[in-house]
């Protein structure tokens, strides 16, 4: 059966829950706080280098394969990416916290703030 055949054949009340899921997970999406960046580098790279052994891989059907391999590269990356950038530890300016000036060498005053 068909994957139309089978919508039209659920009834009302199952094609609103489909639909009301489907729309939710689109949603859930884009109410993700900012993400890592280094998840999109992961990814990105993940994908060309997957589509690119996909391709190579699959003699019969290269577009295939790259589609595959894309796919499967983006999550992979995606996950390395992310785990990459927690490992990072973050970068803070540091403050100045005043002038310090060393005591000459043959007399030592302790100063008082």
């Amino acid at each position: 059966m068909k994957t139309r055949q089978w919508f039209l054949v659920l009834s009302l009340k199952k094609q609103v829950i489909i639909l009301v899921l489907l729309g939710l997970s689109f949603l859930t999406g884009c109410a993700t706080p900012s993400q890592n960046p280094y998840l999109y580098t992961g990814a990105g790279l993940g994908a060309a280098l997957g589509a690119g052994i996909g391709a190579a891989a699959n003699h019969r059907n290269p577009w295939k394969g790259a589609a595959i391999g894309g796919l499967l590269g983006t999550a992979a990356g995606g996950v390395a990416g992310e785990a990459y950038g927690r490992s990072q530890t973050p970068y803070y300016p540091q403050q100045a916290q005043g002038y310090y000036q060393p005591a000459p060498q043959d007399t030592y005053q302790p100063q008082l703030y």
